[in-house]
């Protein structure tokens, strides 16, 4: 790849162990891979941090921050304002998550509005509200970043991270043999740190199912625990294109979610429309439980609905190459001019 930037700088959250640091940590390897020279960047950039131990298999060659000419530096969306004091380098924002950016959780509207406030008080929200930020690149990990690029008149470039190690070659190739020589048990996975109240509801109503929460395991741990099970849920805000979705479903899992964030469109989480529930609808217990019982009745029949969404999920490294090339090439026609 002939590369547009001397260097790229990719801003990170010291000691951060979620989805949107491993996804920053898999960019700069990426980047790296295809031939764009790509460092992380922690912060607060006062203080010296080490690369956590998970995030060490990627190799991300760890630089200071520096604003210099023909550099891009990139920052998360949660510290939108970081951005705009760059001086000397292109600078841009990687949307991975448009709810961490708004505050809105979909539960008490004033506390989301207190949460914009005191982000905007501590200055990592910029005091001209996002149209200050026009004149920045703007990368979207979703569809769902990208519409709301969109609403605010900002055109952004589709940047979608694969989840790790599941969809490498090796990884797909093993997978594809053992799909279908496990035996399932009616289990209902769930992430407890997400739509926990509305998984709370459903458990009161179905108290002879098995609910499961999924905290504590390490990726082959998950993997074991996807591989045995014949449901993931997820009622949560979606506010990216969440991994744990992603990471049941490429393992064969039968997918249920909300409509909320991400999860409402059909670009990113491209589930059939019936596994997809209004939770705040008077029918959502009592539909929720007919397909419930349909996929632990008939699962073999069930999984092949979701055949559209695990190819989709296996082909994200292949994607996520193809994005970074379109933006990152020196040949790139972003950002448009």
């Amino acid at each position: 790849m002939q590369t547009k930037y001397r260097n790229v700088l990719v801003t990170c959250p010291g000691n951060a162990l979620t989805a949107g640091p491993e996804a920053l940590h898999q960019l700069v390897a990426d980047l790296n891979r295809l031939g764009q020279a790509a460092s992380i960047v922690y912060f607060p950039f006062d203080k010296k941090f080490e690369t956590p131990d998970p995030y060490k298999k990627y190799d991300a060659p760890v630089a200071l921050f520096e604003d210099n000419n023909a550099d891009l530096i990139i920052f998360p969306e949660i510290v939108t304002t970081y951005a705009l004091k760059v001086k000397k380098a292109t600078a841009a924002i990687w949307w991975m998550s448009v709810n961490n950016y708004t505050c809105n959780r979909y539960g008490n509207p004033l506390r989301d509005k207190f949460r914009y406030f005191k982000n905007l008080v501590r200055g990592l929200r910029p005091l001209g509200g996002i149209k200050s930020l026009r004149h920045l690149q703007h990368f979207a990990q979703s569809y769902y970043a990208l519409d709301f690029l969109n609403s605010h008149g900002i055109k952004g470039a589709l940047l979608s991270d694969p989840i790790p190690t599941y969809t490498s070659a090796h990884y797909l190739n093993t997978l594809n043999s053992s799909l279908n020589k496990n035996i399932r048990e009616n289990l209902i996975l769930y992430n407890p740190k997400k739509g926990y109240k509305v998984v709370s509801a459903l458990m009161q109503s179905y108290p002879q199912w098995k609910f499961f929460p999924l905290e504590g395991f390490n990726r082959e741990q998950l993997a074991e625990k996807f591989l045995s099970s014949k449901i993931y849920i997820d009622f949560g805000h979606h506010p990216g294109k969440d991994r744990l979705p992603r990471e049941a479903g490429i393992h064969g899992c039968c997918v249920i979610t909300g409509m909320l964030g991400s999860a409402e469109n059909e670009r990113d989480v491209n589930i059939p429309r019936r596994y997809k529930f209004n939770q705040n609808s008077k029918e959502f217990i009592s539909e929720f439980g007919k397909e419930v019982n349909d996929i632990f009745d008939n699962y073999e029949i069930c999984a092949t609905r979701f055949t559209d969404y695990r190819e989709t999920i296996s082909v994200e490294q292949a994607v996520f190459d193809q994005q970074v090339r379109a933006i990152f090439s020196s040949e790139s026609s972003y950002p448009p001019q």
